[in-house]
């Protein structure tokens, strides 16, 4: 008689405890899911904004080319002159002297020269590290 109770309750409650397991795992490996769902969903987003910067950088340089004129020239002409005058022994005297006095220009002026080569020639590293 303890048998035939104890197996009717056993045969009531392992299958809704097999069941509540079950059903837990399902949730567990759904949740699971959903979170690998997200990183890919995330990763995908991720790729797409690198390649629209990428496209938009391509556009901007080209814009740049096409409106550049004779401006990266000539900056890389007046960055070229001291090179080569300072190889020459009759004019180092005056390219040294010249750059004590840019050494004495205030400071704010020395930067707004180095922020305007770096306008012409240094933005695109800048860009892309962005």
């Amino acid at each position: 008689m303890f048998g035939t109770i104890l197996s009717a309750l056993l045969s009531k409650a392992v299958p809704s405890a097999a069941d509540f397991f079950i059903k837990r795992e399902q949730l567990k490996q759904e949740r699971e899911l959903k979170k690998l769902e997200g990183k890919i969903k995330f990763e995908e987003a991720k790729t797409q904004r690198f390649s629209e910067s990428l496209t938009a950088d391509n556009v901007w340089e080209l814009e740049s080319i096409r409106n550049s004129g004779w401006k990266d020239e000539w900056v890389l002409i007046l960055l070229s002159i001291p090179l080569i005058l300072v190889f020459i022994p009759q004019t180092q005297p005056y390219v040294l002297a010249g750059f004590e006095t840019l050494n004495q220009t205030p400071s704010w002026y020395r930067w707004l020269v180095v922020l305007i080569f770096s306008a012409i020639y240094g933005i695109r590293v800048w860009r892309r590290k962005m």
